[in-house]
C-alpha cells in the first residue's frame, strides 16, 4: 500500500509517478524572493492537468515541514485534478532549520517524523507517506543535517517509509547512503535525489553499489546540465544493469520554471520532452516502465 494525502492505496494504482516535485512551497525566506512561492492553487491545477494529460498519475510532493508545506493545499490539489499526492516528513537543508532542529537530538527528530507519519500532520489528519526531501549541502553537511538524515533512518525503520533526499548538485551521495544504512535502513528504501547532476558515470556506479536508488529528478534544468547528456547517463547506466533503481521528475521549485512562464515545459517535461528523447535514442519500453512506474511503487510500498 502507498500512502497518499488521501489515505492508502494499492500500489498498482499509482500509474507513471514523478517522484520529487513541489507544489505547495515557500523558499521565500531563505532565497530573498518570491518565484519559489506556490500559492497560486488555480495555476498550480492548471499546470498539473496539463502533466496529466500526458499520463501522469501520482506525485511525490516533497516539500517538508520547513519549506512551507501545506497538505490541505495538498488535499485540495488531490481532489479537483484527480491524481495521487504522496506528502512528506522531514527537514530541508541547515539554512531552513529551526532553533529547535539546529540543536535536537536525532531521537526527537524521529519523533516529529514517526508522528506524522502515525498521527498525521498537525491537525489534518494527513499522514505522511515518504520521509524528505532531508539535506545536505553542496560538498560539506552541517551537523543538524546529518543528525536529520539520521532520524530520517530511525522513522523509516519504525514506519516503513522511503526516505528521499536532496544532494546538492549530486553531491555527498555516498556519505548520505553511509548513514542511512548504518542507522538502520534498507537501502531499497533509499532515493537520493539529483544524481543527474553529477554528471559523473564512475560516481553513480559508486553510490548504486551500495544498493540504493537514485533520482535522475531535475530532468529540464538546463542551466544545469543539458537533458542530452541526462540521457545519455541515464541510458548508460541501464546499460549497464541499475535499471530497477532510478527514478524520474523534474523537481519544479520556481514558479518560473512552469509552462506558464513560458520558459520551461513545467511538470510535463519528463513525458512530454525527455521521454521522447530516451524513446529516439533507443530505451526498451520494459526499462521505461520501471523507471516512471514499477520502481517509485516499489519503494514507495509500506
Amino acid at each position: 500500500m502507498i500512502c497518499t494525502v488521501n489515505g492508502l492505496f494499492d500500489k498498482e494504482e499509482l500509474g507513471i509517478t514523478m517522484c520529487h516535485e513541489h507544489l505547495a512551497l515557500d523558499l521565500s525566506l531563505v532565497r530573498g524572493d518570491d518565484d519559489s512561492t506556490f500559492h497560486d492553487r488555480n495555476l498550480i491545477v492548471e499546470e498539473l492537468n496539463k502533466m496529466k494529460a500526458y499520463g501522469v498519475k501520482t506525485v511525490v510532493e516533497v516539500t517538508c515541514g520547513d519549506m512551507g508545506r501545506d497538505v490541505r493545499a495538498l488535499r485540495e490539489i488531490s481532489d479537483v485534478c484527480d491524481i495521487h499526492i504522496i506528502a512528506a516528513t522531514g527537514c530541508y537543508l541547515e539554512a531552513y532549520h529551526n532553533e529547535f532542529i539546529r540543536y535536537a537530538k536525532a531521537e526527537d527528530i524521529c519523533d516529529i517524523f514517526e508522528k506524522e507519519a502515525v498521527e498525521g500532520i498537525g491537525e489534518t489528519g494527513i499522514k505522511a507517506g515518504i520521509i524528505g526531501e532531508v539535506a545536505s549541502g553542496m560538498g560539506e553537511m552541517a551537523p543538524s543535517e546529518e543528525r536529520v538524515l539520521i532520524a530520517a533512518a530511525m522513522a523509516s525503520v519504525r514506519t516503513g517509509l522511503a526516505v528521499t533526499t536532496h544532494c546538492q548538485m549530486g553531491s555527498l551521495a555516498l556519505e548520505q547512503s553511509k548513514i542511512l544504512q548504518e542507522n538502520g535502513m534498507n537501502p531499497d528504501k533509499i532515493i537520493l535525489g539529483h544524481l543527474d547532476l553529477a554528471n559523473n558515470r564512475d560516481y553513480y556506479v559508486k553510490v548504486l553499489s551500495t544498493g540504493v536508488n537514485i533520482g535522475f529528478d531535475t530532468i529540464g534544468k538546463s542551466a544545469y546540465l543539458s537533458d542530452e547528456i541526462r540521457a545519455d547517463n541515464l541510458l548508460w547506466l541501464l546499460e549497464k544493469g541499475y535499471e530497477d533503481h532510478i527514478v524520474l521528475s523534474q523537481d519544479i521549485s520556481r514558479k518560473s520554471y512552469l509552462s506558464a512562464y513560458g520558459n520551461y515545459s513545467g511538470y510535463m517535461t519528463v513525458m512530454k520532452d525527455f521521454v521522447p528523447l530516451l524513446k529516439k535514442k533507443g530505451i526498451k519500453e520494459e526499462d521505461l516502465e520501471k523507471l516512471l512506474i514499477r520502481n517509485p511503487a516499489r519503494i514507495l510500498d509500506i
